[in-house]
């Protein structure tokens, strides 16, 4: 049983974990697959090995792999009480795609639903890795979340004042 209090993020590059040489491109298959191989036994109820909750690929497909209340396989003492969101890439050596933040964007959103005001915290905050990767700071996630949620709330108090003064304009 998985009681979530935090959403630990990672990267499929940079690790020993994925044995290819650059898993920067890895889809949610190829990390099914290397799950696989480590913890035969371990599939979820949605059919996956992988360890996260989720995975992020680089065209912005966001893959759940087991569900929110089922024990994840990512971060050592950390599984039964948290959601793992693996995106693909080596952010040791590169950044998020935007197609991938936006993804992030509605994925996290769809979580705090759940979740109110969960944080979310690089898998190296629990282990000694760079995971989610060394370009990233550890509040990389969080705050670019932060960042489109408050351009999110411009916009809509944009469109709430240009249709008061239009509104005004025609009366």
């Amino acid at each position: 049983m998985n009681n979530p209090i935090v959403v630990i993020t990672h990267h499929t590059g940079g690790t020993d974990a994925y044995p290819l040489a650059d898993s920067s491109n890895a889809t949610v298959l190829d990390v099914d697959k290397w799950h696989r191989a480590r913890w035969p036994t371990f599939r979820s109820a949605l059919g996956y090995f992988v360890g996260y909750h989720y995975v992020i690929e680089k065209d912005g497909k966001v893959t759940q792999t087991r569900r929110e209340d089922e024990e994840g396989a990512h971060v050592i003492g950390m599984n039964n009480k948290s959601i793992g969101v693996c995106f693909a890439g080596n952010f040791d050596l590169t950044l998020p795609t935007e197609a991938q933040m936006q993804a992030w964007y509605k994925l996290y959103a769809d979580i705090q639903k759940r979740y109110p005001n969960i944080p979310t915290y690089p898998h190296r905050k629990y282990a000694s890795k760079t995971c989610h990767g060394k370009l990233l700071k550890d509040d990389h996630f969080a705050v670019q979340y932060q960042i489109f949620s408050l351009e999110q709330k411009i916009a809509q108090l944009k469109a709430q004042l240009t249709n008061l003064v239009t509104n005004r304009r025609f009366k």
